[in-house]
């Protein structure tokens, strides 16, 4: 069993968001993409765009999604969980260009067309995003002082790493990650997980810190949305009071969100619900009029 979540959370956004409404033809979406580099869908309400790059001369696979319109929007960059790539987020950018924002999605080192080797979150990976980050918020339509973040699982652990080195991200939504992980490496029960920790960083003090951005909190300047299953075996809970408690000790912005009943395995209209409702409120300044089932 390993540390991953970005399908399973994909498949449930897609079935509970869009259960009443037309669904999306994600095949279809993805053919277009590949063959022609853009598509507009949403009856021409959304455009989204390959957006592959290079860190160290190796390819990073990335999508870009906006509203096709003219304008300036929030900008989001959504970060996988293991073996995400980057239309795992297919979804998640279509919902947030319908809403008036754009955003990127990237893939994960190691799995689809990035070809990074995976270092569960290391220097390198950390680089690797920030690199697209950077790159995103060069777009013409990205407003460059509303941009956010968010990550699940291995994706909120490089969210929350990518955050304090990132001085001009103003909203974050972390969901299921870890922050402390020699802490949660002592406490996980779940041998395949520690054996993917223990494969990718080789469990030295010094890989154990650098991916653990509790020790470095005091960098973190943007608002900070943890959101994390009461049952979670994956990431240990606790993880999840840990970061809130240290962020509210040295008064940094900070809310967190604990699922009552649910597991590593978060997803539906909930979880999209308190994103759309955090990154509106941060990033437009005031609160989202939408709601999902």
């Amino acid at each position: 069993m390993r540390f991953q979540i970005s399908t399973f959370i994909i498949v449930i956004v897609l079935f509970g968001v869009f259960a009443n409404a037309q669904q999306i033809n994600r095949d279809k979406i993805v053919e277009d993409i590949e063959k022609n580099g853009c598509v507009v869908t949403e009856e021409g309400k959304v455009k989204i765009c390959k957006f592959d790059y290079k860190y160290k001369n190796q390819t990073v696979e990335a999508l870009i999604f906006r509203p096709n319109i003219e304008g300036k929007f929030p900008g989001l960059m959504f970060v996988p969980g293991y073996q995400g790539t980057s239309k795992g987020y297919l979804s998640f950018g279509i919902i947030f260009a319908k809403s008036g924002f754009a955003s990127m999605t990237v893939g994960t080192p190691g799995f689809g067309k990035t070809e990074l080797k995976a270092d569960f979150l290391g220097k390198n990976t950390i680089e690797a995003y920030i690199e697209g980050y950077k790159k995103f918020r060069r777009e013409t339509f990205v407003d460059k002082n509303k941009l956010g973040i968010f990550g699940y699982s291995r994706g909120a652990i490089a969210a929350s790493l990518m955050i304090t080195e990132l001085k001009d991200v103003k909203a974050t939504v972390l969901g299921g990650g870890i922050y402390d992980l020699k802490k949660a490496y002592d406490e996980l029960t779940i041998e395949g997980i520690k054996e993917n920790i223990k494969a990718e960083t080789g469990v030295s003090e010094k890989a154990f810190k650098e991916r653990s951005a509790i020790f470095q909190a005091k960098k973190i300047n943007s608002s900070v949305l943890i959101i994390h299953g009461e049952k979670d075996l994956n990431a240990p809970t606790n993880q999840a009071y840990l970061l809130r408690d240290e962020l509210k000790k040295m008064n940094k912005d900070v809310e967190l969100q604990i699922i009552a009943g649910q597991d590593h395995r978060i997803g539906g209209g909930g979880l999209l619900q308190l994103m759309v409702d955090f990154f509106s409120l941060k990033l437009k300044g005031k609160a989202n009029d939408v709601k999902f089932s």
